[in-house]
C-alpha cells in the first residue's frame, strides 16, 4: 500500500491547482513536420492562437480573477512581443519552453546550457520580471537535464510524469508533474495537409472533454493532489471551446479549499515543505533503468 500523500498546501487548502497555456505559436507543428513553415494555410490553424486565442484565454482568466503560466519559447516571445508584454501585465507568470522549440536529447550538454541561459535571459527582460520555470517542448528527458536548468537559473520544470503531486530532483530542483489527459491537444488538434493527428480521428464531443477534465478534478480534489490543465491558445481558444475552459474553472473556483496558484508558487511551497523523494519513486525508476540499458550495451 502506498503511503498517504504529504500535505503542502496553503492552511485550509487541500489542493493545488495549476492552469498552464503553452504558446507555441505553430513551432510545435512545424518541428513535426518542417514543411508546414511554408504551407500558410495549414499552419494558419495554428497561428489563429495568437490571432485570437491568447486574447479570449486573457479575458477568462480576468474574468475569473486567476493568474496563470503561460510558457514560450524565446523565439515566439520575441516575435510576439506585445503578447508576451500583455500577458505578463495581466499578472501572469512568463515560463520558458527553450529558445527555438529545441530538442535537447540530440544536444552537447554546452549547447544546452548555453541554450537554456539565452532563452531565460531573452523571456525575463520582455516580461520585466525573473523567468523561473522550464517546460520541455519535445524529446526526453537527458541524463542530468534537472542540473543544467539549475545552472542556467531555472529552479522548477512542469515537463514530466511520474506523480501527482510535485518532487524534487535529487539536484535540488522542483518537478511539477504534467499528464496527457489534462491537455487539450490530444482531444483537438487536427488538421488535413500535413495529417494532424495521424489517422484525422479527433475532435470529441466537448462535453465529453469537459466531464474527463471534471472528474479528474474531483479525484485530485479528494486526494489532495496538484491539478495541472494544458491549454492552447489554438485549440482552447476557440469561440466554441472557450465555454470548456469557463466551466472547468467555474467548477474549480466554487470549492473554497481549492488553490490556483502559478507554477512559481507551487514550486515554493514543494522546496519549502516537500519531503524528498523516495528510492521507489519513479523519477529513481528511470535512472536505474537507464543505468541497466547502459550495463546490457
Amino acid at each position: 500500500m502506498s503511503a498517504p500523500q504529504p500535505t503542502i498546501w496553503p492552511r485550509d487548502k487541500s489542493c493545488a491547482v495549476m492552469v498552464a497555456v503553452q504558446f507555441d505559436d505553430g513551432a510545435d507543428a512545424i518541428a513535426a513536420a518542417p514543411d508546414l513553415a511554408s504551407r500558410s494555410k495549414s499552419l494558419s490553424v495554428w497561428q489563429y492562437g495568437a490571432t485570437r486565442g491568447v486574447d479570449r484565454l486573457c479575458r477568462t482568466f480576468a474574468t475569473f480573477g486567476i493568474k496563470t503560466s503561460w510558457f514560450l519559447t524565446a523565439e515566439t516571445a520575441d516575435r510576439r512581443g506585445d503578447h508576451v508584454r500583455a500577458i505578463a501585465s495581466a499578472g501572469h507568470e512568463i515560463a520558458s519552453a527553450s529558445l527555438s522549440f529545441d530538442r535537447y536529447d540530440t544536444l552537447t550538454s554546452a549547447h544546452s546550457l548555453d541554450n537554456l541561459r539565452r532563452s531565460r535571459e531573452m523571456l525575463s527582460i520582455l516580461a520585466e520580471r525573473e523567468t523561473s520555470g522550464f517546460h520541455l517542448p519535445q524529446g526526453n528527458w537527458p541524463v542530468g537535464f534537472d542540473q543544467l536548468l539549475l545552472e542556467a537559473g531555472y529552479r522548477w520544470s512542469a515537463s514530466l510524469n511520474g506523480d501527482d503531486i510535485p518532487y524534487t530532483h535529487p539536484s535540488g530542483l522542483v518537478e511539477i508533474p504534467v499528464h496527457v489527459e489534462l491537455e487539450d491537444r490530444p482531444y483537438f488538434q487536427f488538421n488535413f495537409t500535413p495529417a494532424f493527428p495521424k489517422g484525422q480521428s479527433r475532435i470529441p464531443d466537448y462535453e465529453g472533454v469537459l466531464h474527463n477534465w471534471i472528474a479528474e478534478f474531483d479525484a485530485y480534489r479528494r486526494f489532495g493532489l496538484c491539478y495541472v490543465i494544458q491549454l492552447r491558445p489554438e485549440w482552447s481558444g476557440t469561440p466554441g471551446r472557450i465555454s470548456l475552459v469557463e466551466d472547468l474553472l467555474r467548477h474549480i473556483l466554487g470549492f473554497e479549499d481549492v488553490w490556483v496558484a502559478t507554477g512559481a508558487e507551487i514550486a515554493e511551497r514543494q522546496r519549502a515543505f516537500g519531503p524528498a523523494i523516495q528510492d521507489g519513486h519513479p523519477i529513481r525508476v528511470f535512472e536505474a533503468y537507464r543505468r541497466e540499458r547502459r550495463a546490457d550495451g
